[in-house]
């Protein structure tokens, strides 16, 4: 297991947003899990769990999300699943 993060390597994160994914989610990043459920707000709350291929990548989800207009509830690196 590595702990170490870099620019240019995969890893796998955890990203969560305030809303649903459309169908451009699935069209793009199938594969990501994807669950949704009702936040505490009574508004659905996506976890989005994968590999990134690298830190590009991940902007470039995190730039998707923001042009779906859902708000960033976290971004979270798991080491662990290395």
């Amino acid at each position: 297991m590595t702990t170490d993060l870099s620019m240019d390597f995969p890893a796998h994160y955890r990203i969560q947003v305030c809303g649903a994914v459309n169908e451009i989610w699935f069209e793009y990043h199938d594969n990501m899990a994807i669950e949704i459920e009702t936040g505490s707000m009574k508004r659905p709350l996506t976890t989005l769990t994968g590999l990134v291929s690298d830190q590009a990548a991940l902007q470039g989800i995190l730039s998707l999300l923001y042009d779906m207009q859902l708000p960033l509830v976290s971004v979270e690196w798991l080491p662990e699943e290395q």
